[in-house]
């Protein structure tokens, strides 16, 4: 009889997905935290939806992550940005593209992970990530066009206040409520 070879999946999780600096990675913890925030971890993460998160609440969310740090070598830190651009929306039940060229959800949140020691970098605590919550409607009311945004942009421009964690689930369910209500 033929020995059959199965790979354990504990080890390849850690081969694969361990290193949380990693962008990939630490984009997918990102959304990982603000779909616990969400109580939304019922289901394991697609990446074939238009959005990232879909709330118990119905709240359409995306996630975008930026941080300091890279996993590669650096001479100095990142300045953290964002991806904002509009995108084509997938139709999971349907197997095919929407065709409409938009910002798909109701909430972005950005998360940025603020710990800049690469040495001793914990991105599993909730203190090490700070978070920016705003609508879709005033990101296409104040920026139609643009495709990214750092952190000057969200403050300034999108007017978001940083929050901790303890403050996420609540401050998305704010700004869903008040998404029709451009400033």
């Amino acid at each position: 009889m033929e020995t059959i070879n199965c790979f354990n999946k504990i080890n390849f999780w850690k081969y694969a997905y361990s290193n949380l600096i990693d962008n990939r990675n630490r984009a997918a913890l990102a959304e990982y935290i603000v779909a616990e925030a969400m109580q939304a971890t019922n289901t394991p993460e697609t990446s074939w939806e238009s959005y990232d998160i879909l709330s118990p609440e119905g709240i359409k969310i995306e996630v975008k992550c930026s941080g300091f740090v890279q996993s590669w070598k650096q001479n100095k830190l990142s300045s953290p940005s964002f991806d904002i651009k509009k995108k084509y929306g997938w139709k999971g039940d349907s197997n095919e593209w929407d065709g409409i060229l938009d910002r798909q959800a109701d909430v972005y949140v950005f998360c940025l992970h603020i710990e800049t020691d690469k040495d001793n970098l914990n991105p599993l605590a909730s203190d090490s990530w700070r978070f920016y919550v705003v609508t879709t409607s005033v990101i296409n009311e104040k920026l139609p066009e643009q495709k990214s945004v750092g952190i000057s942009t969200i403050e300034n421009t999108l007017k978001a206040n940083q929050i901790k964690y303890k403050d996420l689930k609540q401050e998305i369910l704010n700004a869903y409520n008040q998404k029709d209500k451009v400033s």
